[in-house]
Order: structure tokens, then C-alpha cells, then sequence
């Protein structure tokens, strides 16, 4: 065998055992990153109010221009699920079967406020 070939042979050999280094550092560092991510996506937030929230309503006028969507993003709070919930409680809340509303009419808004606590 010529000193040539030898040395091919040889680096022949040492890119097969680095391809086998590479790939397997890949693959524990993909495992790595895996378990990292599962540790964050697993975590649960869990905010909670410090008071307790007393349900209240109040009684506005309608304006010219407004509309029951405006009126009832102002008001809508965290307790509600979405926008839709909170007009369909002012609806009920009001009799309405549907979303007129009409200028110099007052509608009852329910909302949420912070209870006080007298310790």
C-alpha cells in the first residue's frame, strides 16, 4: 500500500469517527433542548386577585353614535370570557332581543369592582 492511499484510508477513518461525534452531540443536544422546553411549556401561571370582586351595576345614557359593542368594551372586565358573553348579559340584563340601541335611553351595565373588606 503507498503512503497515498494510507493517508486516505486514514482521514477516511477520522471523518467517520467525527461524523459519529457530531451526530451524536446533535442528538443529546437536541434531548437537552427538549427537556428545556417541556419545563417551560408545562409551567402553569396562576395570577390570583388579592380582594375578593363583588358583582355591581350601573346605568348609562346612550349617546348618539354609540353602539352596544363600544359600550360594552368599556366596561367589559376579567370575569367575562369574551365580548360576546358580556352583550349578551347586558342584553338580558336590559330585556333586549336585539343590539338597537337608541339615543337618550338608559341600558344597565353589570360590572365587577373590588370588594372592600372591613378587618
Amino acid at each position: 500500500m503507498s503512503r497515498t492511499e494510507t493517508i486516505i484510508m486514514e482521514s477516511q477513518s477520522y471523518y467517520q469517527e467525527n461524523k459519529k461525534r457530531i451526530w451524536t452531540l446533535g442528538v443529546i443536544i437536541l434531548l437537552f433542548a427538549v427537556i428545556f422546553s417541556v419545563g417551560f411549556i408545562t409551567k402553569t401561571v396562576t395570577a390570583s386577585r388579592n380582594n375578593d370582586r363583588v358583582k355591581l351595576v350601573t346605568s348609562i345614557e346612550i349617546q348618539k353614535g354609540d353602539t352596544l359593542w363600544e359600550i360594552a368594551s368599556a366596561y367589559m372586565s376579567d370575569e367575562y370570557d369574551n365580548l360576546n358573553d358580556y352583550i349578551h348579559e347586558i342584553k338580558m340584563s336590559n330585556g333586549m332581543t336585539s343590539d338597537e340601541i337608541h339615543t337618550g335611553n338608559f341600558i344597565v351595565l353589570p360590572y365587577y369592582e373590588d370588594a372592600i373588606s372591613y378587618e
